[in-house]
């Protein structure tokens, strides 16, 4: 199958999940831990998406990634209960696909200047798919890739 083209460019209002908001790591990573410097931004923000209903997604990248740097920066306690309530029912979750990961691999080599991880270029993908035009995160990669970012909030 040819990779799809890397137009991230996603018109609110014409897809299913124009106004869902996909989490990236940083945002979770803030949310977690009270002395982060996001900390108090990610939870206006997360206030924001909850008093506005939208729809949250999270890949299980991110879930993998965010794990892994919870656990080594805030330990077990902090990890376990991270992944309780991301399985708690409140969240997407989305898992890629091999279309994603073909597209992953595309803007790897599209955005080399950025540096972006498989996390992020599979996230986009992910949002790519589904017609996400907003990511929950503090990574300027995703602004600079065509993305909206939140913090701060707005629609």
């Amino acid at each position: 199958m040819p990779a799809r083209p890397t137009n991230i460019q996603v018109l609110p209002g014409k897809r299913l999940y124009a106004k869902a908001v996909l989490i990236d790591t940083g945002a979770l990573l803030a949310l977690a831990d009270s002395k982060d410097i996001h900390h108090l931004s990610a939870s206006d923000c997360l206030k924001s998406i909850a008093e506005h209903r939208l729809p949250v997604f999270i890949s299980i990248p991110t879930i993998y990634e965010s794990q892994r740097r919870i656990l080594f920066d805030l330990g077990q306690q902090v990890a376990t209960q991270f992944l309780d309530q991301i399985y708690d029912g409140s969240l997407n979750i989305e898992r890629t696909v091999n279309e994603d990961e073909q597209e992953a691999r595309v803007l790897v080599k599209k955005y080399t200047a950025l540096k972006l991880t498989l996390t992020d270029v599979a996230n986009m993908a992910v949002m790519m798919r589904l017609g996400i035009a907003m990511v929950f995160s503090f990574d300027r990669h995703f602004l600079q890739a065509g993305f909206i970012r939140i913090p701060p909030f707005y629609l």
